[in-house]
């Protein structure tokens, strides 16, 4: 499978936009109980995750969704919404160990 970097086709949800990477940061500490530091060009779910410096990216685990921050090159640093897929927690959670 190649790799993509079009955000879009994981069906997200904008949570943050014209923003900074630390009000980014914040909103997962703030909101996640659960948050990982991913660094930039971290692989999910095929998809290389565009950031210009490590950023966090939080579980909503009874909602069953995961804040991922995206750097779009015309737009800046973004937090997503994503809806969890089975296996996804797991995931990020082997390969970045957890922050908090």
């Amino acid at each position: 499978m190649s790799q993509s970097r079009c955000i879009n086709r994981l069906g997200s949800t904008i949570i943050l936009k014209d923003t900074s990477e630390e009000e980014i940061n914040d909103y997962v500490k703030r909101t996640c109980a659960e948050y990982y530091e991913i660094p930039p060009g971290f692989e999910f779910r095929g998809l290389t995750i565009l950031l210009d410096s490590p950023m966090l990216l939080g579980f909503k685990i009874k909602r069953k969704k995961i804040l991922l921050p995206f750097k779009k090159p015309c737009f800046g640093p973004m937090l997503y919404e994503v809806d969890a897929e089975e296996g996804d927690f797991d995931y990020v959670r082997e390969k970045l160990g957890r922050t908090n």
